[in-house]
């Protein structure tokens, strides 16, 4: 066993099983909470979603049409790189 103080609990196999009778007894196998079960998107919700979707497609037409075409783009990462290396210990 541990000695006092030392914030040890300590629980045999009587103490387990009595936990496991009391947490059993509680225990509901009825319905869960609602806000536990998964409620599909009503009409409402489905009408907004679709508003978005014409909204950013429409969005990304106008983005695409003004910029120019690049097929690669390059990203210089050497200014990050410096940053990171100065904030980490040595």
């Amino acid at each position: 066993m541990a000695a006092d103080g030392l914030g040890v609990m300590v629980r045999d196999s009587g103490h387990v099983i009595a936990l496991d009778t009391a947490a059993m007894a509680t225990a509901n196998t009825g319905r869960p909470h609602r806000r536990k079960e998964r409620i599909p998107p009503g009409p409402a919700a489905n009408a907004a979603a679709a508003q978005l979707v014409q909204s950013r497609d429409a969005t990304t037409c106008m983005v695409e049409s003004t910029t120019a075409s690049t097929d690669s783009t390059v990203i210089d990462l050497s200014v990050y790189e410096r940053a990171a290396q100065k904030r980490t210990l040595q």
